[in-house]
């Protein structure tokens, strides 16, 4: 049975009766983080660590780092891993060299998808992986029959498509002398009913699906599925499904958010194929 993380995207999350049964939550690491909300000090998530202490607490530092944030960011990873956290999870692989007694979960946005590699970070001190969301449920099983490693899969949230240190949306503004302040945009290709949301941060330009992610009936054979609902108002009917594993709230959830089950029951056409002697 796999366990329900929550992403920590505003401090609301927390007003939800459902919330105590979840299994636990995942926190962003203020200056080292994305994709979230919000982000934490080292404080914070030491409080919130001890206010639910019946919770697995990760914590996000998914950041890919520049050699200047080095020390800063090793500085982060071992004050992370005096809190005896259920783990850390890492964008970057410098975070695998420091010998953090935490588990070190390794999330590499669009590039664990094979056990191959997988099994090469598990032989090199990754506890676990977060697979990505251009995966299938076949690609999957897979995975699960082959590794050992602790898997990790987003079940409900927009998914993530593209990230780029570049300001694209504050190059833009400027360009056209735009006075618009939002801090989230939509963009779409030429002819297209599809908008994908885009935002800039600290870190630079990310661009989000134009769906929110939605595997509420889909049985994962995973360890961890994390809800996200970065960008979605009203989250009730959704969260508490999740929470309760109420399959049979599926469509109702796809109709309200306008959710897609992604590539999950896709057939993967194009592959590199095996060594064929």
């Amino acid at each position: 049975m796999s366990k329900l993380l929550i992403k920590v995207n505003n401090l609301d999350i927390f007003k939800y009766p459902s919330i105590n049964k979840c299994d636990g939550f995942i926190l962003a690491v203020k200056d080292f983080s994305y994709l979230f909300g919000m982000s934490f000090t080292i404080d914070e998530i030491k409080n919130i660590k001890n206010k639910y202490k019946d919770k697995e607490i990760f914590v996000c530092a998914n950041k890919l780092i520049f050699n200047s944030e080095l020390s800063d960011y090793k500085t982060c990873l071992t004050k992370l891993d005096e809190l005896i956290l259920s783990g850390i999870i890492v964008g970057d692989i410098a975070g695998i060299t420091y010998n953090l007694n935490t588990p070190i979960i390794l999330d590499q946005m669009h590039l664990n998808n094979s056990y191959y590699t997988i099994n090469h970070y598990y032989n090199n001190n990754v506890k676990g992986v977060v697979l990505t969301n251009d995966i299938t449920k076949e690609e999957i099983n897979e995975i699960r029959e082959n590794t050992k490693a602790i898997l990790f899969k987003k079940v409900f949230g927009y998914p993530h498509l593209s990230t780029s240190n570049r300001n694209l949306i504050s190059n833009y503004k400027n360009k056209f002398n735009i006075s618009n302040k939002s801090k989230t945009y939509s963009i779409s290709e030429n002819n297209s009913n599809s908008y994908y949301k885009i935002f800039e941060d600290d870190f630079g330009c990310h661009i989000l699906g134009s769906k929110p992610l939605n595997l509420l009936n889909i049985n994962l054979d995973v360890n961890y599925k994390i809800f996200d609902d970065l960008f979605i108002n009203d989250i009730l009917l959704a969260l508490d499904s999740f929470i309760n594993n109420e399959v049979d709230n599926y469509e109702k959830i796809k109709e309200k958010y306008n959710t897609t089950s992604g590539f999950i029951n896709e057939k993967t056409i194009y592959k590199v194929k095996k060594d064929e002697k």
